[in-house]
C-alpha cells in the first residue's frame, strides 16, 4: 500500500526539526512518569497479594482490593480527559500539559505515605487523572507543532517512552520499597515541570484565538526560520472559520464527515482495549506466575517490558514510512496469533502437560504480544486523533476518544480476574485474540491513511 506524500514536504526537504524533537523529549519525561505509574502495578500487586510474609511490604491486599488498585488508574483517566478538555480551549495545550504533572506528583506523594489500601486507591486514581489530562493534550500539541514528515514519529516516541517508564517500573519494583519507588518517580516529574515551562505554546492555539503575532513567534521558534509567512497562511487556512462556541462545535461535530471519523476512531479504540495491553501490564507478574514457566516471574516481566520498548522504537522509524494502516494491520494480526498461542499454553496446562516442557510457549507468545501491540495498536491511534479532525473539533474529538479509551481500559482491567475465574485463562486469551482479529478488515476499509500529509491537506482529503 503506497503512502501519498504532501507536495510541500517533498519540495521543502531542508527543514529544521531539532526544536520539535527537543520539545518531544521534554514531554517524554512526563510520558515516562505515566509509564512508571503503569509499571508500578505488576511488581507491587504481586507483592501485596502474595501469601508469603514480607516485612518490606507495608500492607496486604485481597484479590478484590488488588483489582481496584489495578483498575482505578483507568477510571481516573476518564476524569482526567474531561478536566483536560475543559481547560484546553481557554488555557492552551501547554498549560494543560503542565497541569497534568500536578496529580501525577500527588500520586507519588500518596504512594510514599501509603499505610492502607485507601492511600493506594487515591494514589492510583491521581495517576489516572494526570495521565488522562496528559495523553490527549500531548497528541494534539505534538500534532500541531510537528512537521508532517515527523509527526507520527514524535507522538510514537512519547508512547514508546511511556513503555520505557513501564519497563523501569518493572525493573525497580522487585528491588525497591514502594516508598523509594515514589521518590525516584518524582525526579522526572519535577524535571518536566521545569523544562517544559520554557517551551512556547502551540501556534495553532494562538491562531485559533486571533493572536497572529504570538502564533508567528511560536512558529519561528519551532521552525527556526525568519520567514514563516507561507506556513502562517496555511495555518490560518486550517483554523479559518473555526469557532470556539460550544454550540457551534456540537453542530459541526454532528456533520456526517466529522461524525463518521469519531465513530471510526471509537471503534478502533475498542479494538485497542480488546488487545488488553493495559490488563497484561497490570497483571503481568501474576500471569507469568500462572503459566508455571521455570523462569523467575519478575525477570520474565522485565524481558516483556523491554520487548515493548524495542517495538516502540521500531514504530518510531516505521510509522512515517510504512504508513498508519499497515502498522495497525500488522499489529492486529500479530496480537491475534500471540493470544492464540498463549491460550493454547493454558489449555495444555489444563490437560496436565508438564509446564517445564512448555516454557518456550508462554514466553514466546508474551514476547510477540508485546512486540506486536507496541508497534501499532498502542501507538498509532494517538497519532490519528491529532490528524483526523478540524481545528475547532480537535478538543471535543480527543475528549470522546481518550475518555472512551480510559473507560474501556477500566472495564477490561476490572473484569479480567472475574472473567478468568469464570472460564479460565485459555478461553479468556482466545476471546481477546478473536476480537482483535476483527481489527484487520476494520482498519483496511475504514481507517484513512494520513502519513506525510499536512493537517490542512488531511482535512481537504477528508472533505473530498
Amino acid at each position: 500500500m503506497s503512502c501519498t506524500k504532501d507536495p510541500e514536504v517533498l519540495e521543502n526537504r531542508k527543514i529544521v526539526v531539532w526544536p520539535q524533537w527537543l520539545t518531544a523529549f521534554a514531554i517524554s519525561l512526563e510520558a515516562i512518569v505515566s509509564g512508571l505509574a503503569n509499571g508500578w502495578a505488576s511488581p507491587y500487586l504481586a507483592q501485596l497479594t502474595s501469601e508469603t510474609v514480607d516485612s518490606d511490604v507495608p500492607l496486604k491486599l485481597t484479590d478484590i482490593e488488588a483489582s481496584w488498585v489495578a483498575s482505578l488508574l483507568s477510571l481516573g483517566r476518564v476524569i482526567g480527559a474531561f478536566l483536560g478538555a475543559f481547560c484546553q480551549e481557554s488555557t492552551g495545550l501547554k498549560k494543560v500539559l503542565l497541569l497534568s504533572s500536578l496529580p501525577l506528583l500527588s500520586s507519588w506523594i500518596l504512594n510514599i505515605c501509603a499505610t492502607s489500601v485507601t492511600w493506594l486507591y487515591l494514589s492510583r486514581f491521581c495517576s489516572g487523572v494526570g495521565s488522562g489530562i496528559m495523553w490527549p493534550a500531548m497528541s494534539l500539541y505534538l500534532g500541531e507543532i510537528a512537521n508532517p514528515a515527523i509527526r507520527g514519529s514524535l507522538i510514537s516516541l512519547n508512547v514508546n517512552l511511556a513503555s520505557m517508564g513501564m519497563f523501569l517500573g518493572n525493573v525497580m519494583g522487585p528491588y525497591l520499597s514502594m516508598e523509594m519507588f515514589g521518590y525516584v518517580s518524582l525526579v522526572p516529574n519535577i524535571l518536566f515541570m521545569v523544562l517544559f515551562s520554557l517551551i512556547p505554546e502551540s501556534p495553532y492555539h494562538y491562531a485559533l484565538h486571533g493572536n497572529i503575532d504570538e502564533a508567528e513567534a511560536s512558529l519561528k521558534w519551532f521552525r527556526r526560520e525568519a520567514d514563516v509567512k507561507a506556513e502562517m497562511r496555511e495555518l490560518q487556512d486550517f483554523v479559518d472559520g473555526a469557532s470556539t462556541s460550544i454550540l457551534t462545535k456540537f453542530k459541526d461535530f454532528l456533520l456526517p464527515v466529522n461524525l463518521k471519523n469519531i465513530l471510526v476512531m471509537l471503534g478502533l479504540i475498542l479494538f485497542v482495549q480488546a488487545s488488553s495491553f493495559s490488563t497484561i501490564n497490570a497483571y503481568a507478574e501474576i500471569i507469568v506466575t500462572n503459566t508455571k514457566m521455570n523462569i523467575t516471574p519478575s525477570i520474565a516481566v522485565m524481558a516483556l517490558c523491554f520487548a515493548s520498548v524495542v517495538a516502540g522504537f521500531i514504530a518510531i522509524f516505521l510509522v512515517d514510512r510504512l504508513g498508519r494502516k499497515n502498522l495497525l494491520i500488522l499489529s492486529s494480526a500479530g496480537v491475534t496469533i500471540s493470544y492464540t498461542a498463549l491460550g493454547l499454553h493454558f489449555y495444555l496446562l489444563s490437560l496436565n502437560f508438564d509446564p517445564e516442557n512448555l516454557t518456550w510457549l508462554p514466553i514466546t507468545s508474551l514476547l510477540s504480544f508485546n512486540l506486536f501491540v507496541c508497534c501499532g495498536l498502542a501507538t498509532v491511534p494517538s497519532t490519528l486523533v491529532g490528524e483526523l479532525f478540524p481545528a475547532n473539533l480537535k478538543n471535543l474529538a480527543s475528549l470522546f476518544v481518550f475518555s472512551s479509551n480510559a473507560m474501556w481500559s477500566f472495564a477490561f482491567v476490572k473484569c479480567y480476574q472475574p472473567f478468568v475465574d469464570l472460564v479460565g485463562e485459555a478461553i479468556v486469551f482466545w476471546s481477546y485474540g478473536l476480537f482483535v482479529l476483527g481489527a484487520v478488515p476494520y482498519v483496511h476499509y475504514l481507517i484513512p491513511e494520513t502519513t506525510g500529509k499536512s493537517l490542512l491537506a488531511i482535512q481537504q482529503s477528508i472533505k473530498k
